[in-house]
């Protein structure tokens, strides 16, 4: 990239750094249309907080192995066992084994204090897990809908560590088409539409395999790994939400 060119000519959005593809993926497993874990094999026997439980649909899941389960909402009329928001948790210091925010953290005004906050009461090797919005439009209250690459972030300033990352079952197209039909049903129609995303995502990788591999002269190996981090990081782009996987360092 000719630098002086950009400061004579500038391109608006364009930055002034040159990344890379490597330099806008996680670093973590990325897993593309895939359920990323179940909760029952991760709180077994261990003590959970569900931030945000609302009416504690995890608790039965928590309690059915031999968890114990401590629920936190700020607003009266949950499940919930503790009332309390999340950038402000009343508990001591690595108090927990596993801690859940399910479709959580976009509601949460100051995500970052909640991030430090879930991190101060986990215990060391303990792990963060749940949903986040991330290409949802604004719904009830939403604050901060998070990236794969904030989701790292916060981690990583609050001694902890993105493992994993689960995103292209849904996309924010189909989400908002849904959103913009409704009433009219679009459930099914919103699962074709996902897959035909997905498929022009996997069609834009297969191509560019062959420019990477012909015309970059790559070696296969190189272009394959490149091209599939191209399918993982575009479909992420693209992803109404994800889910995670935080360990505590």
């Amino acid at each position: 990239m000719d630098n002086t060119m950009n400061r004579e000519n500038p391109v608006k959005g364009e930055g002034v750094r040159v990344l890379t593809l490597r330099d806008q993926a996680p670093d973590c497993e990325i897993l593309i249309n895939k359920a990323l874990y179940d909760l029952k094999d991760l709180v077994v026997n261990k003590r959970v907080v569900d931030i945000g439980c609302g009416y504690g649909r995890n608790r039965k899941v928590v309690e059915s192995v031999g968890g114990e389960w401590v629920g936190v909402e700020p607003f009266e009329g949950g499940a919930h066992t503790v009332v309390a928001d999340a950038e402000n948790l009343p508990f001591e210091d690595a108090s927990f084994d596993v801690a859940v925010m399910d479709a959580v953290l976009e509601h949460i005004p100051d995500v970052g204090k909640a991030f430090a906050e879930t991190a101060r009461v986990i215990k060391p090797g303990g792990c963060f897990v749940g949903y986040v919005a991330f290409m949802e439009c604004f719904h009830e209250i939403s604050y901060s809908h998070l990236s794969f690459k904030a989701l790292e972030h916060y981690a990583k300033i609050n001694g902890m560590k993105l493992e994993r990352i689960a995103g292209g079952s849904a996309f924010g197209i189909d989400y908002h088409l849904r959103v913009l039909l409704y009433p009219i049903p679009f459930k099914y129609s919103r699962k074709i539409i996902a897959s035909m995303i997905r498929g022009w995502i996997k069609l834009k990788s297969k191509l560019a395999y062959l420019g990477l591999r012909y015309k970059r002269k790559l070696s296969s190996t190189e272009a394959k790994e490149l091209s599939s981090l191209y399918y993982n990081v575009e479909c992420l782009r693209q992803s109404n939400g994800f889910e995670f996987i935080i360990r505590k360092l």
